[in-house]
């Protein structure tokens, strides 16, 4: 999504008349909390600037948030203290140093845990007046992602959309880009570049959850990025460890907190599982609610309860696990069927390279593009998002390259009778067999 994101409503809107009313959560499950989406505009201009709110590292995350250091300044440590020992220890590590230099360094945290200097680190202390800059050229510093110039691409389904920037609207009207970036498996360390090499790539759709640990790391690629808040979709997910009201509040608060943002604009329920517990009495509001890893028979359970059914449902699909059934039940219902593992998982012992595989080989030497494009192109074409990772830019890049070919008919029949119904994710387990 290299564009401003258009105003949620609650009903479908023309894109030139947007609503910016917002969704209640109080109907869709328990742990299902909202934070309210701030409306904004579609039309080309300048971005209002975001809330400021209270991050994890003193800093919120606005919609002009700077990342613009001299990198060749020099740090110079004041005779400003802390009352925290960690923060004065870090500060006085920087002194002397070039700006390039210190954020190569590592420090302990309150935790006693070694951690890399961050960008947001450096622009903490500096607001706290324990550091300062001297001299540094303008030339030296890194180049913002440019801003977006138009907004989000509404199309009537996944496999219509042309570009990044393309979404296709949810039953309440908001945009989700069909084309995301996943973050499964990568520590909050070892996120922070791939996601700032995503967004730089033009990925707009951000893909997190309370369980991979990698919040903290996203929010300061956000923050590094030099994109507004309004250019980035965020999703992120509460892990079956805080089904309930209070405790997916509570788990909400600490997302937002380790993001850095002050709304989500997609929180859904990762887990399906007893404890959920619908309706919700009451909530706060959101851009979209949804859920992960619910089969047919968990969403007919919840769409017999809740007042707002989901809006998308993240699921594992790909040729070895065509899932029928399930994705026309969501299209029947207007839920988006979002796929995870579209090139193959990792967690199974049992997983094969799906690149192999000799329709999608085919495909590929037809069109002149690779195993993973024909993949990820070939689940937009059955009416899915999908959210591939990579930590390489270059890779990224090929995922990207999904919006200038089509297959033909006799191709995805090919690679539809892949199917076997072998599960590769969570070492295999069916959701299903959860109550």
């Amino acid at each position: 999504m290299p564009d401003p994101r258009q105003s949620r409503s609650a009903v479908m809107q023309h894109p030139a008349e947007p609503t910016g009313v917002s969704v209640s959560l109080s109907g869709l499950a328990a742990g299902m909390p909202s934070m309210k989406r701030p409306s904004s505009s579609t039309e080309a201009g300048p971005i209002k600037k975001a809330k400021k709110v209270a991050s994890t590292t003193g800093t919120g995350f606005t919609a002009q948030s700077s990342n613009a250091f001299p990198m060749d300044a020099t740090i110079k440590r004041t005779e400003v203290t802390s009352s925290s020992s960690h923060l004065n220890k870090r500060s006085d590590q920087c002194d002397g140093l070039s700006v390039r230099q210190c954020l190569e360094l590592k420090y302990r945290n309150a935790k006693g845990e070694s951690v890399p200097y961050t960008r947001s680190d450096l622009r903490y202390d500096l607001q706290h007046k324990r550091l300062e800059l001297v001299g540094g050229s303008k030339a030296s510093q890194p180049a913002p992602i440019a801003k977006a110039s138009s907004p989000l691409v509404a199309a009537k389904q996944a496999a219509a959309a042309t570009s990044l920037s393309g979404g296709v609207p949810l039953h309440n009207g908001i945009v989700m880009p069909v084309v995301g970036f996943g973050t499964y498996k990568m520590s909050n360390s070892d996120v922070v570049q791939p996601v700032t090499d995503a967004l730089k790539a033009g990925y707009r759709l951000i893909d997190t959850a309370q369980v991979y640990e990698n919040e903290k790391g996203v929010g300061e690629a956000l923050r590094n990025s030099g994109l507004g808040r309004g250019d980035i979709f965020l999703e992120t997910k509460v892990w079956r460890s805080s089904h309930g009201y209070d405790r997916t509040i509570k788990a909400c608060n600490q997302s937002l907190r380790k993001l850095g943002v002050d709304y989500i604009d997609l929180y859904v329920i990762h887990w399906p599982g007893p404890k959920t517990g619908w309706p919700l009495p009451r909530g706060p509001e959101a851009g979209a609610i949804g859920v992960t890893n619910y089969s047919v028979r968990h969403l007919k359970q919840l769409m017999k309860t809740c007042k707002i059914k989901p809006m998308i449902n993240q699921v594992e699909f790909h040729p070895r696990l065509v899932q029928k059934e399930l994705l026309e039940f969501c299209q029947k219902h207007g839920i988006v069927l979002q796929a995870y593992a579209s090139l193959g998982s990792g967690d199974a012992s049992q997983a094969e390279s799906f690149f192999s595989f000799p329709p999608v080989k085919v495909a590929a030497k037809a069109h002149g593009k690779t195993g993973a494009q024909v993949l990820l192109r070939w689940a937009m074409q059955k009416g899915c998002h999908v959210v591939p990772k990579s930590v390489r830019p270059e890779r990224m890049k090929e995922n990207a390259g999904v919006f200038n070919f089509k297959l033909s008919s006799a191709e995805m029949k090919a690679i539809d009778a892949l199917h076997t119904g072998t599960r590769y994710a969570w070492k295999g387990l069916d959701p299903d067999t959860v109550e």
